[in-house]
């Protein structure tokens, strides 16, 4: 039996219906053809239940006859409890049998002929019962490392840690100075801080931004600050609690929310909790199995072999099952989260999601809602938040009641395939979609969209690394600009909540860390990218097709990514209501040659939004436009 002689395709409404994830108890039709040649007698739908590893079968009726297919049809339905549901078929012949299915393990779509048990199709089934927050899938986030963004006032460097180096010029380039074994000795620091934020609170809001995304701020050693000292404590060279108390109010005047960065999966090594250099006058869990804090740490041998995060001693591991930990962080009167609720902090990004429980993170969860069921709870995940396993189990994040959001990293994964050219369009079309098959329309739309971060190289930096070394200058420059402008724009109209690193739009460009977090350039930003930024950021806030409208992918050919964004009949995908509009973007990879495509589209004029006087007119349904060599443009419906 060939391939090409069976057919069945999850991202077509004809072959699974509803598209994408399911609502739990509720009903999946799914729909195989094969080829009238073959003497079939039965076809079997094969589907597990994940949690419980429970295989059922279903024989699938006959249904149609026509064009040389017998096309044959079942309905299944879902699991009451929320989770994971795979799927392949079974078909017997008179003579044998094969299997059909999904032709990658990690994309969906078409499938493929095998004579053994076949990668399976995956529905996500969650509870409805739970949506992210309106306000957030309409957000535009702005990520800060504080102590590189902007220094206000003078320095005070008796309040940086002992061990610390301070820069005395702004823009140095950071490092780290280790010991023999690459333990990093002193952290240097440039002096940024809450109060050098509220000063450029007019620039952020001038960006479209919604929501700043801070770094950890609580005091500690490092400038990184993911080794806590005290949770309750602002770290004093950024300031004081009352400092971000009052940057959440006054971006909240601006229409703008504060995100801080959980930091739950361990301490600092040097912290009230810990205490291993005695620098706190509390008793620390290193000083003494009589310490308070002593339960929430997995010693192998007291005191000076434990649990620690990758093995970095720094950065002692907590027990995330320990009932005093958690009472400390969630449910204590004065717990971290309520003493930070009491202050206006309700939304959170929870480092190293993968290393705390469901269990716990549910209970974070809850304790936000319960106080403002606006919060946002975003977890730290890496790959396809719903396939994720982790702590010897698949992870809930997003089945509802666990996570609002996660960052999608691969997306940006798909978007640097694309350019360095590991993925041809038609990939990048299946990869997405099959991203938006896996997770459920609500999270799907609320997912943390980057381009770059604190933990991965600045995009202008892999961009121009992909780009042949013998290349000048001056046109690698150019180039990286316009595909700069392309991604940004592609993050920008792209459903999900776009998140811009800090410096980015000033042209910042940075490898690995430590080079991915220098100071912003003030006085010599690239204002061009900088109003480019402005510019997509207007769009983003005054189109709502862009943020909450219908996405199909149009994939013209495999240099040109290209995908449409629309709302009609006066509502959004959510029901909301919202303006009729219909935009398009494209994009043309290719560094020296233009593309030439047709896209199927609405009859009329499309207006080019960028330079308004282009305008593009559709012929019997089709558009026609050449693509210029790293080209990309976002077009308007008119009317």
């Amino acid at each position: 039996m060939k391939s090409n002689d069976v057919y069945h395709n999850s991202f077509q409404l004809d072959y699974r219906e509803p598209f994408g994830a399911a609502p739990k108890g509720s009903n999946v039709t799914l729909t195989i053809d094969v080829h009238n040649h073959y003497p079939v007698s039965d076809v079997i739908l094969h589907y597990i239940f994940d949690k419980t590893d429970d295989e059922q079968t279903q024989d699938m009726d006959l249904y149609a006859d026509q064009h040389h297919f017998f096309g044959y049809e079942t309905t299944i339905v879902m699991p009451a409890e929320p989770q994971l549901v795979w799927y392949y078929f079974e078909i017997k012949l008179e003579d044998g049998q094969f299997f059909y299915g999904r032709q990658e393990i990690e994309e969906s779509g078409t499938g493929m002929v095998y004579d053994r048990i076949p990668p399976s199709w995956q529905i996500t089934v969650y509870d409805p019962d739970y949506e992210t927050p309106t306000w957030w899938k309409h957000g535009t986030i702005y990520q800060i490392f504080p102590d590189r963004f902007h220094a206000s006032g003078e320095r005070e460097l008796t309040k940086a840690p002992a061990t610390s180096l301070m820069h005395s010029h702004w823009e140095n380039d950071p490092i780290y100075i280790r010991d023999e074994n690459g333990a990093v000795v002193r952290w240097d620091f440039f002096g940024g801080n809450i109060r050098g934020i509220m000063d450029k609170l007019d620039y952020i809001e001038s960006l479209g931004v919604t929501v700043i995304y801070l770094n950890p701020v609580f005091e500690a050693e490092s400038n990184h600050r993911y080794d806590t000292g005290d949770y309750h404590k602002v770290d004093q060279l950024l300031g004081s609690n009352e400092d971000l108390s009052e940057l959440t109010r006054k971006a909240k005047s601006r229409g703008i929310e504060v995100m801080l960065d959980g930091v739950f999966n361990h301490t600092g090594s040097n912290s009230i909790y810990f205490n291993q250099r005695g620098q706190y006058e509390s008793l620390g869990a290193y000083q003494s199995k009589e310490s308070p804090y002593y339960s929430w740490y997995m010693f192998h041998d007291f005191p000076n072999e434990y649990e620690s995060w990758w093995g970095v001693g720094t950065l002692p591991t907590v027990d995330k099952e320990d009932e005093n930990y958690r009472d400390f962080l969630i449910h204590n009167e004065d717990s971290v989260l309520k003493y930070w609720q009491k202050q206006g902090l309700k939304h959170w990004r929870l480092d190293v999601a993968d290393e705390l429980t469901d269990d716990m993170i549910k209970q974070i969860y809850r304790q936000l809602k319960k106080e403002d069921d606006s919060s946002v709870l975003l977890g730290e995940v890496w790959e396809d938040a719903t396939t994720k396993i982790g702590h010897g189990k698949r992870r809930e994040y997003l089945l509802g009641g666990v996570l609002d959001s996660v960052m999608n990293y691969p997306l940006r994964g798909v978007m640097l395939a694309f350019m360095d050219g590991h993925a041809d369009a038609y990939d990048v079309e299946r990869r997405l979609l099959t991203l938006s098959e896996h997770y459920p329309k609500h999270y799907f739309y609320a997912l943390m969209n980057m381009l770059s971060s604190h933990d991965v190289e600045r995009i202008k930096t892999m961009l121009d690394s992909f780009l042949p070394e013998h290349m000048a200058a001056e046109d690698k420059a150019g180039i990286v600009n316009a595909q700069v402008k392309a991604l940004s724009l592609w993050l920008y109209t792209f459903p999900g909540v776009p998140s811009l690193y800090y410096g980015d739009e000033a042209g910042v460009t940075g490898g690995s860390d430590p080079d991915n977090r220098k100071p912003y350039p003030w006085s010599r930003e690239d204002e061009e990218m900088v109003a480019w930024y402005r510019q997509i950021g207007k769009w983003r806030r005054e189109h709502s097709a862009l943020r909450t409208g219908y996405w199909k992918s149009n994939i013209p050919q495999y240099d040109v990514v290209s995908f449409e964004r629309w709302i009609e009949n006066g509502v959004d995908h959510f029901g909301e209501s919202a303006g009729d509009e219909h935009m398009i973007y494209l994009f043309n990879r290719h560094i020296n040659e233009e593309r030439k495509v047709t896209l199927p589209v609405k009859k009329g004029k499309w207006q080019h939004m960028e330079n308004k006087k282009r305008i593009f007119k559709a012929r019997d349904g089709k558009l026609t436009i050449k693509l210029g060599p790293s080209e990309s443009m976002l077009l308007r419906h008119l009317h």
